[in-house]
């Protein structure tokens, strides 16, 4: 069985499109394999995950990590992946979403809120750790 996260980028309710080759840049020191829609990154031994991205597009509007382990660094990824725009992470049985500030939340589309619940806001990377390693 795998379990994934999500990050989808908003802008006004509807997506936002954020640079790909930026957000591919914050994994680059990790990639081992690269595809058209998916790159896989290796941490260490014990933490390798696969994220699927479409990466030949400029721009993507949202991101997902396939089996991605208990990985400080991959965690330090995200939240800087979360950094370029108006990002919202959120897991499948999470307790809640998590975005970097609360005006990300008043970008968010209304049904993701009534669905997803109201987001934690992490001001800094301490307090996305915090909220990231105790989501679940």
């Amino acid at each position: 069985m795998s379990y994934s996260y999500f990050l989808q980028a908003h802008l006004h309710g509807g997506f936002q499109n954020v640079d790909t080759s930026k957000v591919l840049s914050i994994f680059e020191p990790y990639i081992t394999e690269k595809s058209e829609t998916y790159i896989d990154v290796k941490f260490d031994e014990e933490n390798q995950c696969t994220i699927y991205i479409d990466t030949n597009e400029p721009a993507v509007t949202n991101l997902s990590v396939n089996r991605p382990g208990g990985c400080k660094k991959l965690a330090e990824c995200l939240y800087n992946v979360m950094l370029l725009g108006n990002f919202v992470f959120y897991e499948p049985d999470g307790k809640q979403p998590i975005v970097l500030s609360s005006a990300t939340a008043s970008h968010m589309p209304e049904d993701m809120i009534d669905v997803l619940g109201k987001p934690a806001v992490a001001r800094s990377l301490d307090k996305f750790l915090e909220l990231y390693f105790s989501n679940r």
